[in-house]
C-alpha cells in the first residue's frame, strides 16, 4: 500500500480550490524548498512544519512558505506580520540612463514606467495608446500564465511608442541577472522589485492619490500600495510641505 505524501495532498487540495496556474507554481515549490514533497502526511503537523520553516533564515520568505503551507494542507501556521523592504533607491535620471545603455533597457524599463513584475516583462503586453493592460506573466519554468494580479496601466507616450514596436526574447533570470550586473556596473541598486518600488514612489511623490497609486500596481488593497512598495525621505516630505503650503 503506498503511503500518501504531503505532496499528494496538496495537489488534490490545490485542484479542488482551482487555483491559477502560477499559484500552483509558486506553492508547490515551497514544498520543494522545503523538502517536504516526499514526507507521509502523517508527519505534517503544526510542530513539523513550523520546524522546518525555521530552517528558511528570511523572514518575508518564510511568511510566503507558511501562507502556502496554510492553503494546500490546512494547517494553522503563524504569519509574521509583514515588514517593507528598504531599497537604496538612486535618483530616477540615475536609473533610466544607467538601464538606457543597457540591453536590458525595455525591460527595465517596463517595470521602472510601468510597474511590471519580472515575469510580467518578459512577456509582450498588449497596448493601446499609453495604457498597457497587464494580463500575462512567464513562470520560472518557462510556462506561460495570467499575471499574478491584472489591469490597466499608464504609461508615459515615450515608452508607449518604444514598447509598441518591441518584443521580449530572453528568459526571467537572464533578464534578472542581466539587471544586476546593471546595477553593479553603476553602483546603484537595480533589481526587478527595487524597479517597482520606484514605480511607485516617483508616482506618490509627484502627487499621486492612494486610489490611482493601487491601480497602476494593480494591488487590491491601497493599504499594500502604500505600506510595501512607498518609500519617503525627509527631504520628500519638505518637498511636499512647499508644494502644498508654499
Amino acid at each position: 500500500m503506498s503511503t500518501t505524501t504531503i505532496l499528494d495532498v496538496a495537489q488534490q487540495n490545490l485542484a479542488n480550490k482551482q487555483v491559477k496556474a502560477s499559484t500552483v507554481y509558486h506553492y508547490l515549490s515551497t514544498l520543494r524548498c522545503l523538502d517536504l514533497c516526499e514526507v507521509p502526511i502523517e508527519q505534517a503537523t503544526v510542530g513539523f512544519l513550523h520546524n522546518r520553516l525555521q530552517t528558511v533564515l528570511n523572514q518575508s520568505t518564510r511568511n510566503k512558505h507558511a501562507i502556502a503551507l496554510r492553503s494546500m494542507l490546512g494547517v494553522q501556521l503563524k504569519v509574521s506580520k509583514g515588514q517593507p523592504r528598504i531599497y537604496t533607491l538612486a535618483p530616477l535620471t540615475t536609473i533610466h540612463q544607467a538601464i538606457e545603455s543597457s540591453r536590458y533597457k525595455m525591460y527595465g524599463f517596463s517595470m521602472l514606467y510601468a510597474g511590471l513584475r519580472l515575469g510580467e516583462s518578459v512577456v509582450k503586453q498588449r497596448i493601446s495608446g499609453n495604457v498597457m493592460l497587464v494580463d500575462r506573466q512567464m513562470l520560472p519554468n518557462g510556462t506561460l500564465s495570467s499575471a499574478k494580479s491584472s489591469g490597466p496601466v499608464v504609461v508615459p507616450e515615450w515608452f508607449a511608442a518604444e514598447y509598441a514596436q518591441w518584443n521580449p526574447k530572453v528568459t526571467r533570470n537572464t533578464v534578472y541577472l542581466g539587471l544586476q550586473r546593471v546595477g553593479r556596473n553603476a553602483e546603484i541598486e537595480v533589481t526587478p522589485h527595487a524597479l517597482r518600488h520606484k514605480f511607485a514612489t516617483e508616482l506618490v511623490n509627484n502627487g499621486c492619490s492612494p486610489e490611482i497609486l493601487r491601480r497602476q500596481l494593480r494591488h487590491h488593497s491601497v493599504q499594500t500600495s502604500l505600506t510595501f512598495y512607498v518609500q519617503t525621505t525627509t527631504d520628500d516630505v519638505e518637498t511636499q510641505v512647499k508644494r502644498a503650503f508654499g
